[in-house]
């Protein structure tokens, strides 16, 4: 069995419209919601084994300020240029090419494609996944190109306002 953790970026600064999407930092609110979500995080990502990251800036800095309170050897983090996505049909492509010699994942990126793949996997509509956002997703593969629609099973659906 897998389990999947999904992380949304924090919220982000749109005040310097000059910036790429790619490059808007975490402003403000993001940067304190990312440190409170951590706390919970560690709480429920028990163990997890590899932490893959959208490359954006606004998914990095959260991912800096989240692995603090995990388990995970520094040297778990992988910044992927295909987590840049905002299309759940291409991240559900991407997890079924994981290496099955890992059962326990988190992935930190964007709406609308985290929300859209927990409807998807989890058979089931969220309102709303907002910015820092985390779920816990059982998963029922042995094998992650497995992953199909009702698979998984979402334990745990947590937001900063969960956690304040």
């Amino acid at each position: 069995m897998k389990t999947l953790y999904l992380l949304r970026h924090a919220k982000s600064d749109h005040d310097d419209i000059s910036l790429p999407d790619f490059e808007r930092p975490l402003n403000k609110r993001g940067k304190k919601d990312a440190v409170t979500m951590a706390a919970a995080i560690s709480e429920h990502c028990r163990d997890v084994q590899h932490v893959y990251s959208s490359p954006a800036k606004r998914c990095r800095s959260t991912v800096k300020r989240i692995r603090k309170a995990l388990d995970t050897p520094a040297g778990e983090l992988t910044l992927d240029d295909a987590l840049y996505t905002f299309e759940a049909s291409e991240l559900l492509a991407w997890l079924k090419e994981r290496s099955n010699d890992v059962d326990r994942i988190l992935v930190t990126g964007h709406n609308p494609a985290l929300e859209n793949l927990i409807d998807l996997l989890c058979n089931q509509s969220l309102v709303h996944f907002p910015t820092a956002a985390f779920a816990e997703i059982f998963l029922r593969i042995e094998y992650w190109d497995q992953l199909r629609p009702g698979c998984g099973e979402l334990l745990h659906c947590l937001t900063p306002r969960d956690v304040q």
